[in-house]
């Protein structure tokens, strides 16, 4: 054995051990506090062994963690520490490790680094001629968190394959949410969170009618309607390619709960985001004329169990730019909203009011424009109206340089895919554009929060690119090789 492999394999298990003693003390002090993270902790224990033995499971982690919101469930619900950022560690722990045992250097995550770079620039430059300090500097640190996801799941994916197995964990994290909000809407079970993962709200839907709307682990549930409609494209793609009989059908299932639980949130912008998706997704595997028509039939006989207010809800949406936007309240907070960031916009294009300062300055100018219609703070809930009213011109031209980065990788990856008959990532890199599609259309209604998976995809898309050509080498390298 040379010496170079004996330090190698003693720094994993220096690793491996220093991680497991970590984890094994938490553990006992969960026990002795809350059973609910002495269980977390024993699954911690397996996943941190296994990140460092293997820093690709980290990024079927990541995929989790972004899906399914756990590090915060856990700290809200179950009294839990922060769990994401040590995640992140972890991952950078064992890629260093791995680099220098193997050599191995990651094949992604530069471009990631590039876009969350100018983000995070544009907003720290906004912020340096503001009052709003403490609310932008905290929004700043959001964002480059969230930003991080981008960066590590670049550095992460080293191989299609890997990117197949990240599909499935947003899949089966879109499918156990997706079941919960189905299991807690059919029996009415609105009081119980099902341990965080099933929160919901009755708010006002329409007219005179309350509803409860069901928001996921997120709270809320526009935002959760948004993640759903991004897993909806990747269930279809998923259906398409699988070649097993149950994974097929086990996709089918996860796109159609998806859809029926965008449908019970109420979210109206979703629901319009829900079509646009399908619709791309049809254009690519055209279905055949029957299922349109099965499917349009379980549609119809589907009226009269949608929940009530939910037709009038979505028919309201006929009103915007009409004089009979007064008698729906959110149409009308939106049309207020608007009117504010446009008017923030103008008073400062170049810089801007400063990033994640909407909400703080809301009311002093509805006040000036004489539009105060509620009560409190409101965020823009237009991510582009939002960006262009924060950061000024800077912001929305950055913004706009990352959206066409990230069709421009995947276009480009999408192309060295096909050039090596590999048409399963070809398939996963339109369905992650679709998807990604899907959130720019739902951003018309809603600003930047909860933004986790859509930098999760952003961080593959960048990535595309850089896995087509190692993937295009190992293909040239066994070639070679020969049998």
């Amino acid at each position: 054995m040379t010496t170079a492999l004996r330090r190698g394999r003693d720094t994993d298990t220096a690793l491996v051990v220093g991680v497991g003693v970590v984890a094994l003390v938490g553990t006992i002090a969960a026990v002795l506090v809350n059973p609910v993270i002495a269980v977390a902790g024993l699954v911690a224990i397996v996943g941190a062994v296994a990140i460092v033995e293997h820093p690709g499971f980290g990024a079927l982690a990541i995929a989790a963690f972004a899906i399914l919101r756990l590090s915060d469930v856990a700290t809200d619900f179950h009294g839990a520490p922060s769990t994401f950022t040590p995640l992140l560690a972890l991952i950078l722990v064992a890629l260093l490790a791995r680099s220098i045992r193997t050599g191995e250097r990651p094949v992604g995550g530069g471009r990631a680094l590039v876009a969350i770079v100018a983000l995070a620039t544009v907003a720290l430059l906004s912020l340096l001629s503001t009052p709003g300090v403490e609310a932008g500097f905290n929004g700043l640190i959001d964002l480059i968190k969230d930003g991080a996801v981008a960066v590590a799941i670049g550095l992460l994916l080293r191989s299609p394959n890997t990117l197949r197995q990240i599909v499935w964990v947003l899949l089966g994290g879109g499918i156990f949410l997706s079941a919960l909000s189905i299991l807690q809407f059919l029996t009415d079970a609105y009081g119980s969170s099902f341990g965080g993962f099933a929160q919901s709200e009755l708010q006002h839907v329409v007219g005179t009618t309350d509803e409860v709307r069901i928001s996921g682990p997120i709270g809320d549930p526009n935002f959760y309607a948004q993640w759903l409609v991004m897993l909806v494209p990747l269930a279809i793609d998923r259906f398409h390619d699988e070649v097993s009989f149950p994974l097929r059908w086990i996709a089918a299932g996860a796109a159609t709960m998806s859809a029926a639980v965008i449908v019970i949130t109420f979210s109206r912008g979703a629901l319009l985001a829900l079509v646009v998706v399908v619709g791309m997704m049809m254009l690519r595997q055209p279905p055949k004329l029957s299922t349109v028509v099965a499917v349009a039939a379980v549609g119809v006989l589907s009226l009269p169990f949608l929940p009530p207010g939910y037709v009038d809800r979505m028919v309201a949406l006929s009103d915007i730019g009409g004089t009979d936007i007064g008698t729906d309240p959110s149409l009308r907070a939106r049309e207020v909203e608007i009117a504010v960031a446009a008017q923030m916009f103008m008073d400062d294009p170049l810089t801007g009011i400063g990033y994640a300062n909407y909400a703080s300055s809301y009311q002093s100018y509805a006040r000036t424009l004489g539009m105060e219609r509620v009560a409190k703070p409101r965020a823009a809930h237009n991510l582009y109206l939002e960006t262009a009213a924060e950061t000024g011109i800077p912001g929305v031209v950055v913004l706009g340089g990352v959206i066409i980065a990230v069709s421009a990788s995947l276009a480009e990856g999408r192309k060295r895919f096909r050039s090596t008959g590999n048409h399963r990532a070809d398939g996963i890199g339109y369905a992650i554009g679709v998807a990604l599609v899907g959130y720019l259309v739902t951003s018309v209604f809603l600003h930047l929060a909860f933004a986790r998976p859509v930098f999760l995809l952003i961080g593959i898309a960048l990535t595309f690119p850089a896995l087509a050509s190692t993937e295009n080498k190992s293909r040239h390298r066994a070639l070679r090789a020969g049998p």
